[in-house]
């Protein structure tokens, strides 16, 4: 029998791990415009941002399955 709330985790693990790569996007999009205006202190915070964001992802996919 398989277990509802285990199936559930799997797939909410999945669509978060979705859900970051539409976010990361636009962060690297704010990345170059900020680049383009100068700001490289805070194109490097974004970039930090988007590394930590792909590595949330890889935990995700991961426990996905784990689970699976």
């Amino acid at each position: 029998m398989i277990d509802k709330d285990i199936l559930k985790l799997a797939k909410l693990c999945e669509h978060w791990a979705n859900h970051n790569e539409s976010h990361k996007e636009n962060y690297e999009k704010w990345r170059k415009i900020a680049q383009e205006k100068g700001l490289e202190s805070i194109a490097n915070k974004l970039n930090q941002a988007i590394e930590m964001m792909d590595k949330s992802t890889q935990f995700l996919l991961s426990a996905k399955e784990e689970l699976s």
